[in-house]
């Protein structure tokens, strides 16, 4: 941890939200505007876990969404994506993210998943998209196999979700702003990408 830093933002995320995808854009700034103040902490939150019933990927609630929303916010940001050919469970490439944790490598994993999958429009729920992806990260092929086979993570992955739904969150991207220094300033969340509300109590805190 950095020394200077005042202030952590938590962030419980899915993978196969769009609007997930789209915060990392605003978390970049934030970094760059309050280098080493600033500790982000990601968490997964599965919006539909089994036996929850994925959305049709081509169904009219996804097309409309995308049509009216979706795409209109990726040529906002300058972010390429697309309405993608599948809709996994993504507790699979929760599980992977957890590995690359323990490497070091969580945030490079976390951004490789949302890129396959709302570019690529590769299918982020299957074993051997995960290994390819992995291996691409230079993250051994033969231990991460093991890893997500065996489950090693996924009791982390569900306690994490838990953790989200014991704060209230109910749908994602969801930040949290609270102080490294426990007591330093009054913690605050939201649900949603607008982080308007985070620079301004950024601003105030860690100056």
């Amino acid at each position: 941890m950095d020394p200077q830093a005042r202030a952590r933002i938590l962030v419980w995320s899915d993978y196969v939200c769009p609007y997930c995808y789209f915060v990392e854009r605003e978390l970049d700034r934030i970094r760059e505007r309050h280098s080493g103040k600033v500790i982000i902490e990601y968490y997964p939150f599965e919006l539909r876990p089994e036996p929850v019933p994925t959305l049709e990927p081509r169904g009219e609630y996804l097309l409309t969404t995308w049509s009216r929303s979706v795409y209109p916010m990726g040529k906002h940001y300058g972010m390429p994506i697309r309405l993608p050919s599948v809709q996994p469970r993504s507790s699979l490439a929760f599980q992977m993210s957890e590995y690359a944790r323990t490497l070091d490598s969580h945030h490079k994993a976390h951004m490789a998943l949302f890129h396959a999958f709302f570019v690529e429009d590769r299918n982020i729920g299957d074993l051997s998209v995960l290994l390819e992806i992995g291996g691409n990260l230079g993250l051994d092929a033969a231990e991460l196999e093991h890893h997500l086979t065996a489950g090693t993570y996924k009791a982390e992955v569900d306690q994490q979700r838990q953790k989200g739904l014991a704060r209230q969150v109910t749908g994602v991207p969801a930040l949290f702003l609270e102080p490294v220094e426990p007591g330093a300033f009054p913690a605050s969340g939201a649900v949603g990408g607008n982080t308007d509300w985070l620079e301004r109590r950024l601003t105030q805190v860690v100056q």
